[in-house]
């Protein structure tokens, strides 16, 4: 699918290492400190290895959706298909390239994903609650709180190292 000079295609195992670079540098460091979508502030450490990166591109249920301009990843996004709806994460757009709509574009393409391929109706994601900018990007979206509240960390796979008690809140779009 193409929009403007957006194209999207489906991860492979070659675009791993791109994609662990582009999420990190997305969200932690001080890279990430050029966008709005940083959690250095108050997460240290890595987002994501290479080897969670290739085991979600292997998983049967699993997808991870790119926005590439000339060939180059610009985005990403992680849609699994959890059975009664999609979960939607890791939704990353280069520092380079925020506020320029290229994050509802691969929301937009989540959601076509979703009814499309998936046969679904519903998308969830959970979002760090005090990302309230976040939320709130997400709200105008559609996408509304469900009052599902989680400990982040609490399945021992999240990565970071935080000095705080966080909390992912879970939100949900019917599509």
């Amino acid at each position: 699918m193409k929009q403007n000079n957006i194209t999207f295609k489906i991860a492979s195992q070659d675009d791993s290492v791109n994609i662990t670079a582009l999420v990190n540098s997305v969200y932690r460091g001080e890279n990430s400190k050029k966008g709005w979508t940083t959690e250095a502030d108050f997460l240290s450490g890595i987002r994501i290895t290479e080897e969670k990166v290739k085991e979600i591109i292997e998983g049967k249920n699993d997808v991870i959706i790119l926005a590439l301009v000339e060939e180059s990843i610009i985005g990403c996004v992680h849609l699994e298909n959890a059975g009664s709806y999609s979960y939607l994460g890791m939704l990353s757009v280069d520092v380079n390239f925020q506020d320029k709509g290229i994050g509802k574009l691969l929301i937009t393409e989540c959601e076509r994903y979703t009814k499309e391929v998936f046969g679904l109706n519903e998308i969830k994601m959970k979002v760090i609650s005090r990302r309230t900018e976040l939320i709130e990007y997400y709200n105008r979206r559609g996408y509304s709180a469900t009052s599902e509240l989680e400990e982040f960390g609490s399945h021992g796979d999240t990565f970071g190292d935080t000095s705080e008690k966080l909390y992912f809140e879970t939100l949900s779009k019917n599509l």
